[in-house]
């Protein structure tokens, strides 16, 4: 099953980067319900990993998280282009992510080996912005004093299903921060 565990955005937040998101000419925004910080990406988990995780994370304490925005950024290094809201990096929020991979490989799930970078994508693109797109989106990068951070008080499970027209995201559990 494809599925991961995200933080999600709060209303005020999530209507804030959907405006900002207007202002971006460089690839197909991400719809407002799909907006999400993600912990951990499952592209093909076992259904007995994800209810051994599931049992793990009931049992979970960890703080609520303060989550900041720093800015605009992008992944347009490979072939295609993902514009993103980057999220200030906390000693809280890593060691959720830290707290949360372990409990995964424990479940015995597969997780990908690369270092955490908190962000919220916005903007996804079939292909590299070049030429005069690159310059327009150069532009639209940058710090942004003006997205409303917020506190993260859950965690939630999602199943997310590809269709035609992207990924339909369907919650499967949450799990309080209040530890």
């Amino acid at each position: 099953m494809r599925a991961f565990l995200a933080l999600d955005i709060p209303d005020d937040t999530a209507a804030a980067l959907v405006r900002l998101q207007s202002g971006i000419p460089f690839g197909r925004p991400v719809p407002e319900d799909n907006l999400h910080l993600t912990l951990a990406f499952f592209e093909d988990a076992p259904e007995d990993g994800l209810e051994a995780l599931h049992e793990m994370l009931s049992a979970l304490r960890m703080p609520p998280v303060e989550i900041r925005f720093t800015g605009i950024d992008s992944f347009t290094e490979s072939q295609h282009g993902l514009i993103f809201a980057d999220v200030a990096r906390s000693q809280a929020l890593q060691a959720l992510h830290d707290r949360i991979a372990s409990l995964c490989r424990q479940a015995g799930l597969d997780l990908p080996r690369r270092r955490f970078r908190p962000h919220v994508t916005l903007m996804r693109a079939n292909r590299r912005p070049d030429g005069a797109g690159r310059d327009r989106l150069a532009a639209s990068l940058g710090a942004r004093s003006d997205l409303p951070g917020f506190t993260a008080r859950a965690a939630t499970l999602y199943r997310s299903n590809l269709g035609p027209r992207g990924a339909i995201h369907a919650p499967l559990a949450a799990y309080p921060l209040s530890g």
